[in-house]
């Protein structure tokens, strides 16, 4: 698929895996890697081995390649806002770091996690937690879709972590007893601003003034001419 064009025949070699995965809606696609393309297929012949019948995607031996769509259209209406936000995670500097730090607003948690709630109550009330904080929420599963931006904050998230890897390693990151690691506190509050401001120029249907001030604040100090 990464050479494929408009019209285009795209088979495996035999039956077997691994397989084309054709998701059936683009609420459902994940976006592994970062930059990438997304392609409108038709499948010529499926996979002998599905999934089963609750699955929102198809294995596919061969596709004919349709059409290419805007990689923004897996991020909503705002999807363009929200590229432009994974973009700039991708040039970060180290030098921005106690800028974004020192700007961020000290409601902008409290808005995202509102944003999210108000998102769940409109879409997916079945699985909105009243008492739940949402702040360091980046997706749900279990819905039709993942988040208010589908799944652009896990694909901006992937992209500062790749990007502060590669500018100061393992320093970017702390490590708790159990192995896990997370953003080390410089990073964690750049990630925040990235992540709120994805929020607020990425579903500003969801947020009061206030709330998309606060959201946008850091971003603002660091990134204004960009929206």
């Amino acid at each position: 698929m990464k050479t494929a064009e408009a019209g285009a025949i795209v088979r495996n070699a035999d039956s077997g895996p691994p397989w084309i995965v054709v998701d059936h809606s683009i609420e459902s696609v994940i976006a592994a890697k970062w930059p990438g393309r997304l392609w409108s297929v038709e499948i010529l012949k499926a996979a002998p081995d599905q999934p089963g019948a609750s699955a929102n995607y198809t294995r596919a031996v061969s596709v004919r390649v349709i059409e290419e769509r805007p990689v923004s259209a897996l991020f909503g209406p705002h999807g363009q806002a929200v590229c432009r936000v994974i973009e700039r995670a991708g040039t970060l500097r180290v030098e921005d770091l106690a800028l974004l730090r020192e700007a961020g607003h000290p409601l902008a948690r409290s808005a995202f996690s509102r944003a999210w709630h108000e998102w769940l109550g409109r879409t997916e009330p079945e699985l909105s937690e009243p008492a739940e904080d949402y702040a360091d929420t980046l997706a749900i599963s279990g819905g039709s879709t993942r988040s208010p931006i589908g799944s652009g904050f896990t694909v901006l998230y992937s992209v500062l972590s790749t990007r502060a890897r590669s500018l100061v390693g393992d320093a970017a990151f702390v490590v708790d007893e159990d192995g896990d690691a997370a953003f080390a506190p410089d990073w964690e509050a750049a990630a925040q601003a990235f992540l709120h401001a994805a929020m607020a120029y990425g579903a500003p249907e969801l947020t009061s003034q206030a709330d998309a001030e606060a959201l946008a604040a850091a971003w603002l100090r660091r990134y204004a001419e960009e929206m």
